[in-house]
């Protein structure tokens, strides 16, 4: 992992359950882009898409987890977070799948969110910090169902961030014993969902 990319480390005393929203990143057509093309060209592509993707999640109050190739896992709500998690998740994600995609002639970009209780703990490089609950698991789960330059927002966390201009979807995710509503938002929804997202915060 690479200087640029590395997770932030929790203040010292900080473990315990939390309510923090999850966020789940990845890049649309990674596997492709990696079999069609050098390994110096995926990193020029990929590189400079994903310091901005880290950077649009720092200036909504995230923290990054970890980064994993092409995604990454980050969370808002812990110590020193002010604000609604749900509504800065959210927001930070509109802002990651707007950045990718044909229109920026960079790969798309689909990501996964919601909110609940976890458990924060120390944790074993290249980590800075464990995450664990079932919000992790259904952030994750929903970022893999989300389609090229699409963001999923789960039950809980659209409550809280009320997405406006978002489709509900029932989606069965792996290992996950009902059928779970999540809300789709795509690019053609970000002028609806940007303003009356930032006037609630």
């Amino acid at each position: 992992m690479e200087a640029g990319h590395r997770p932030e480390h929790i203040p010292p005393h900080t473990d315990g359950r939390r309510q923090v929203a999850v966020l789940f990143a990845d890049l649309s057509g990674f596997t492709d882009l990696v079999e069609r093309a050098e390994p110096e060209v995926v990193y020029d592509v990929v590189r400079p898409l994903m310091d901005e993707l880290v950077l649009l999640v720092r200036l909504h109050d995230g923290q990054v987890q970890q980064v994993l190739g092409d995604g990454f896992m980050c969370v808002f709500g812990l110590p020193g977070f002010t604000g609604d998690p749900a509504e800065h998740a959210v927001r930070a994600g509109l802002s990651l799948v707007a950045a990718g995609g044909p229109r920026q002639a960079r790969p798309a970009v689909h990501v996964g969110v919601e909110y609940g209780e976890v458990l924060v703990t120390r944790s074993w490089d290249p980590a800075a910090y464990g995450v664990w609950g079932r919000a992790v698991n259904l952030a994750k789960r929903l970022c893999d169902t989300a389609g090229p330059g699409e963001l999923a927002v789960g039950p809980a966390a659209h409550a809280r961030a009320r997405t406006p201009g978002a489709r509900p979807v029932r989606v069965r995710l792996k290992g996950v014993a009902d059928a779970v509503l999540s809300h789709r938002l795509t690019p053609a929804a970000l002028p609806l969902a940007v303003p009356a997202l930032a006037a609630a915060s």
